[in-house]
C-alpha cells in the first residue's frame, strides 16, 4: 500500500480525469463518458470494453478476469445522468486493474478508498474544472448545473461544493 494524504489522492485524481478529458477535446458539457469508452486512449484499448445489460442489481459494475480484458456492465434502462455518472464512476475501476494502472501502481495508493476515489474521479470526469469555470463564467448557477453537465442530482451538488472549495 501506498500513503497518500486526501489531498494528494484527490489532486491525482483531479489530474487523471483531466487527461482524459483533454484526451476527448471536449468544448463544453456533457462530457461523452461513453464515447471514451468506446474509444479508448491506445493504452487502455485493449484492456476494457462496454457491456450493456438487463439487470436490477446495480447501476453498473467492472470486472475483469485475471490477466485479461476487463468490461463495465452497464444497465440499459438507466436515465442518461445516471448512466453518465455509473460509467465514469467504473471507469476507475477499470483503469486501477489495467496494465498501464497496475504499472503506475494505483492499486497500492487508491485501492483502501476505491469507492470515495472512483466518486470523486467520476465528478471530476464529468465535469472538469475547465467547464465548470466556463460556465459559472457564462452566469451559470448551482441550479441548473446538473442538468447542463448531465448529471444526478446529489453528484452536481458536491461537483459543485468540489469546485466552490477550489476558488
Amino acid at each position: 500500500m501506498i500513503l497518500i494524504a486526501p489531498d494528494e489522492r484527490r489532486w491525482f485524481l483531479r489530474n487523471l480525469a483531466l487527461g482524459l478529458f483533454e484526451y476527448l477535446g471536449v468544448a463544453e458539457p456533457p462530457v461523452p463518458v461513453e464515447a471514451l469508452l468506446r474509444h479508448p486512449p491506445r493504452v487502455l484499448q485493449n484492456d476494457v470494453g462496454l457491456v450493456e445489460m438487463y439487470s436490477n442489481l446495480w447501476d453498473a459494475t467492472f470486472a475483469r478476469m485475471t490477466d485479461q480484458r476487463g468490461s463495465i456492465f452497464v444497465r440499459v434502462d438507466l436515465s442518461s445522468h445516471e448512466r453518465r455518472f455509473a460509467l465514469a464512476r467504473e471507469l476507475l475501476r477499470a483503469l486501477v486493474t489495467s496494465e498501464h494502472g497496475r504499472a503506475m501502481g494505483l492499486p497500492e495508493m487508491l485501492l483502501p478508498d476505491l469507492q470515495e476515489c472512483a466518486e470523486y474521479f467520476a465528478r471530476q470526469l464529468l465535469a472538469p474544472e475547465a467547464l465548470v469555470a466556463a460556465y459559472r463564467k457564462r452566469g451559470g448557477g448551482a441550479v441548473k448545473f446538473g442538468q447542463a453537465f448531465d448529471l444526478p442530482a446529489p453528484v452536481a451538488a458536491l461537483r459543485w461544493e468540489d469546485a466552490s472549495a477550489l476558488n
